[in-house]
């Protein structure tokens, strides 16, 4: 089978400090990106303009936080949003000290993309060119710069996920839980994260097995994956106090709470987008089509299977937005819209979505399962619940793939893959 990248086992891996490579070249780039901010600052106005879609309710959910410094029960069981607390009890803590308005909000979301960008250059265990590649990657979605500079809540949970990711890949696995609780107190899908790291590594231990009894000893000594399982758990007590995903009044206003199917054209969807946003991009710039070009005449057994799976979902559940009183827009995302914009639409625009998702499955699904296969598995699979579909919505994972491969050390089965 082609092998396609290194496995990531922290447990054994080097930790070589990423402060002792190309110092000096890290310095410099974070010199760079600090300009680079400075120039989106002034282009910004410093934040000045009216508030932008989503952020008015942002806003004001934020203010009603910050009036109590240790929210109520009844505040925590009863705000006006679909996503979990932390990021308006931090909004409130915020403006609570710098000012109630919005410029002051976007500034902590500014900080924190900025936090993001320094987390690619400090933690580099790659090439430059590598880590330049990863960090263009990332702005190539446009979500990452809406969210960068508008209160978006989704920036505090994938800098709580990206640390917590980075705290396991350097075995601070206590930190990495609280760090993944927190991730999962911003956004409820963050629980994929910690999830998948369960799953690799107990799928690790499973495939290198013979018998039940060695993979229960080998997963009782591998007793940091409690953290990880007490992250995920951490999902509870919020299902438990709403009685359901998201407070029950704002789901009933939002007609989530009349949304009980699970939706397989998301995860059409989603297998494209992270396509578009990783896949492709990865592709292009290693140079490495080969790969795609030798997958169906080396792996075909498996590529049969996963061709018939995209089959499946274009002709069985075609990916389709969700349309009721509250939500009307005809796009699933942006690269739906850009599709259609184009032309292509009906059947033809399903197909595309098809030939982007089996890219995406040849890039991640195999039986020697890694890190990158189950972050994309689990987050693809747990967005098919999801209200409606989004680009957006990927872009957590998109962050993720594009930081382990620039932490990663460089597979050399990547350029020169198994016959």
């Amino acid at each position: 089978m082609v092998s396609f990248e290194h496995k990531i086992n922290p447990p054994v891996y080097n930790k070589l400090s990423p402060f002792s490579q190309n110092k000096s070249q890290k310095i410099v780039s974070t010199i760079f990106f600090f300009c680079v901010y400075v120039a989106i600052l002034v282009y910004k106005n410093f934040f000045r303009e009216s508030f932008y879609q989503d952020e008015i309710h942002f806003f004001e959910t934020s203010i009603r936080f910050g009036k109590q410094i240790i929210p109520s029960l009844d505040l925590l069981k009863n705000y006006a949003e679909l996503n979990t607390p932390l990021p308006f009890m931090i909004g409130g803590w915020w403006t609570n000290v710098f000012g109630q308005n919005i410029q002051t909000l976007r500034i902590l979301t500014f900080s924190l993309s900025f936090l993001i960008i320094n987390l690619f250059i400090w933690q580099s265990k790659t090439s430059t060119t590598q880590m330049w590649l990863g960090l263009f990657g990332l702005w190539l979605f446009p979500n990452y710069y809406l969210c960068t500079v508008y209160f978006y809540t989704d920036i505090f949970a994938m800098t709580a996920m990206l640390l917590g990711m980075t705290a396991y890949l350097n075995q601070r696995h206590f930190w990495a839980g609280l760090l993944f609780i927190a991730a999962i107190s911003c956004r409820q899908y963050m629980v994929a994260f910690p999830a998948a790291i369960v799953a690799h590594e107990g799928w690790g231990v499973l495939i290198k097995t013979n018998s039940i009894s060695l993979v229960i000893s080998k997963l009782t000594n591998k007793k940091y994956l409690v953290w990880y399982v007490l992250s995920c758990l951490s999902l509870l007590p919020w299902l438990v106090l709403w009685g359901g995903f998201a407070p029950a009044v704002e789901m009933a206003r939002q007609h989530y709470d009349k949304i009980s199917a699970y939706k397989p054209g998301f995860v059409l969807y989603v297998s494209a987008v992270t396509s578009v946003y990783f896949v492709i991009p990865e592709a292009i710039f290693s140079r490495k089509f080969q790969y795609y070009l030798s997958y169906p005449r080396q792996n075909l057994y498996l590529f049969l299977g996963l061709l018939v799976l995209t089959l499946a979902l274009i002709v069985l559940f075609p990916a389709q937005q969700t349309k009721n009183a509250y939500f009307d827009w005809p796009y699933l995302g942006y690269v739906d819209q850009g599709l259609m914009t184009i032309g292509i639409k009906g059947v033809a625009k399903q197909l595309v979505f098809g030939f982007l998702m089996l890219i995406s499955l040849m890039r991640f699904v195999r039986f020697d399962a890694n890190l990158t296969t189950w972050i994309f598995i689990i987050n693809t699979l747990l967005l098919g619940k999801a209200q409606l579909s989004w680009d957006k919505y990927s872009l957590p994972t998109v962050l993720c793939l594009w930081f382990l491969m620039v932490f990663e050390q460089k597979d050399e089965r990547l350029i020169k893959p198994k016959k």
